[in-house]
Order: structure tokens, then C-alpha cells, then sequence
């Protein structure tokens, strides 16, 4: 997946989390691909949205004004 987003009217219809929890499942449920983590390059203004949806810092020490480097532990769902 290369963006994520919804519509203005949408948001804080729980559109985002939904496409997040089905695309964490896919890869958790009988997983083939041999994938671990989901990362983005989130605007900081979606930033809270990814911290919602269990997203932590790759780094502190990531310093673009525009994006955050993020990533999703999949091995966090199957505990």
C-alpha cells in the first residue's frame, strides 16, 4: 500500500482503522508472505492517527518536517 486516506466528511468515522485492522489481519491469519512489520512515512498531521492504531517511531531522532517514519510490529497481534 502506498497512501492511505480518507475524505474530510469521513474522518473520525473509524474508515482508516478498518482498512488498518483488515490489512493487519491478512498478514496475521495464516500469514504466507513472511511479513513482520507495516511501515509508513505519515504527514505529521496522521501521525496520531497511526499512534491510535498501535504505529510506533522508528526513530527519535527523525527530524523531516513533513513525515514521521513509522512501523507496526505484526508479532504485537498474535500474542
Amino acid at each position: 500500500m502506498c497512501r492511505l486516506g480518507v475524505e474530510t466528511f469521513a474522518k473520525g468515522r473509524q474508515i482508516g482503522t478498518t482498512v488498518l485492522d483488515y490489512i493487519k489481519s491478512m498478514f496475521v491469519i495464516e500469514n504466507k508472505t513472511g511479513c513482520r512489520f507495516l511501515t509508513v512515512d505519515a504527514y505529521l498531521e496522521a501521525v496520531p492517527f497511526y499512534v491510535k492504531n498501535g504505529f510506533r517511531f522508528m526513530t527519535q531522532d527523525d527530524n523531516d518536517p513533513h513525515t514521521r517514519l513509522m512501523y507496526f510490529d505484526l508479532m504485537d497481534l498474535e500474542t
